[in-house]
């Protein structure tokens, strides 16, 4: 009686396994791999909410998605802000398609209450992306606030208290995988210390020194480009989203990728020169860091060229002065496009940190030291410690 038995059995693991293999042939196929596929990463849980389902609805959804160009967002509202569209308040995911609602009815998934300040988060969303609608090349957009590298400000949730960080966003970046173009839709995001940290990471990363006003980046413009030439490249695409943002008063597309290798070179030799002449030029140094431009309700930032340009006008040492002109032709190099009303004329893409006396080596200041891998791979952060006294 067991030889029959094992013979049944057999038999029925054969059909279990032609059961499995029909499945696989009748399941549906993947989405096509598109040329690219853009993520818009809308941290509305704040006093921005007003404005996701508008940039949705206006900006994301007039040109909607297409075989060569997929659009997906996740966006998250919260309480005592704006009640339209059905008073959602969870974390949704939209595949956004032309003319969509944003409603409950429109999203692909519900994520319930999602921290848009934890990284997992942003994770979860470019993974998913990456397996739903795959393409050869991805642009991830952040829409929400933003304050380069300072804590406590980019990507601000406020029902889970939290923001995604710089060390957070550094630990995220193996996981979330090369990204081609990333935009920051959040103000003061275009310094040197950002676009150091996607080096390597992304091919080019557009953003704006200055705050960015209610408009910031104009999706449909970018979208409408997009569309009718899905072939473009990703400095392409950071130059579109740079040229959109014309409500601002200062927006830039700055290459990340090795072109960025002989800018960190060049502050590198300025910061050791800056050091070495410190003692000699100190009250040239004043002057110039005085006339270099700062960005509104923030005098730390200061425009990287402007300074150079500065040093070497006021300095008159042969070496600090080569030095200076270095950076500006890598800022030159690397700037792929710039633009600044009138009031702004001494800006040119990127900010650096800065202090300049004593007062300034607070919290901030320790952080930046400790954390920021710009500082910890140049010795700009030695000259200013030496300077700032």
């Amino acid at each position: 009686m067991r030889k029959p038995a094992r013979s049944v059995f057999t038999f029925l693991l054969l059909l279990i396994l032609l059961a499995t293999l029909a499945g696989s042939v009748s399941a549906a196929p993947p989405v096509p791999r598109a040329r690219w596929t853009v993520m818009v990463y809308i941290s509305g849980d704040n006093n921005l909410e007003d404005y996701v389902v508008l940039d949705i609805e206006n900006e994301l959804a007039p040109t909607g998605s297409s075989a060569d160009v997929q659009v997906v967002a996740l966006a998250d509202r919260g309480p005592g802000y704006d009640t339209s569209r059905g008073d959602w308040q969870t974390t949704k995911l939209y595949h956004i398609t032309q003319g969509m609602i944003a409603d409950s009815a429109s999203a692909v998934d519900d994520w319930g209450e999602r921290n848009m300040g934890d990284a997992q988060t942003l994770i979860d969303f470019v993974a998913w992306t990456r397996a739903n609608y795959p393409a050869d090349h991805y642009a991830l957009y952040f829409w929400g606030h933003g304050w380069n590298w300072h804590p406590g400000y980019v990507m601000e949730d406020d029902t889970d208290a939290d923001t995604l960080d710089y060390e957070e966003m550094k630990a995220a970046l193996p996981s979330v995988g090369f990204i081609d173009v990333v935009g920051y839709d959040g103000c003061n995001m275009a310094s040197i210390e950002i676009f150091n940290l996607w080096h390597g990471y992304a091919t080019a990363v557009t953003s704006s020194q200055e705050y960015v006003n209610w408009e910031g980046i104009q999706y449909d413009l970018v979208l409408a480009q997009l569309t009718a030439n899905p072939n473009m490249t990703a400095d392409q695409v950071a130059i579109a989203t740079s040229q959109s943002a014309t409500d601002d008063k200062t927006w830039s597309a700055v290459a990340v990728d090795s072109r960025f290798t002989a800018l960190l070179t060049a502050v590198q030799d300025w910061s050791l020169a800056l050091n070495a002449g410190l003692a000699a030029n100190r009250r040239k140094y004043d002057r110039a860091f005085g006339a270099t431009r700062s960005f509104w309700q923030a005098p730390m930032d200061k425009d990287l060229y402007d300074m150079a340009y500065e040093i070497k006008r006021n300095v008159t040492d042969a070496n600090i002065r080569t030095k200076s002109q270095a950076v500006m032709d890598a800022v030159n190099a690397v700037v792929l496009h710039e633009r600044h009303t009138n009031a702004y004329a001494d800006a040119h893409g990127i900010t650096i940190y800065h202090i300049s006396s004593a007062s300034g080596k607070d919290s901030n200041y320790t952080y930046y030291r400790a954390t920021i891998d710009f500082a910890l791979q140049t010795s700009w952060d030695e000259f200013l410690n030496a300077y700032a006294r």
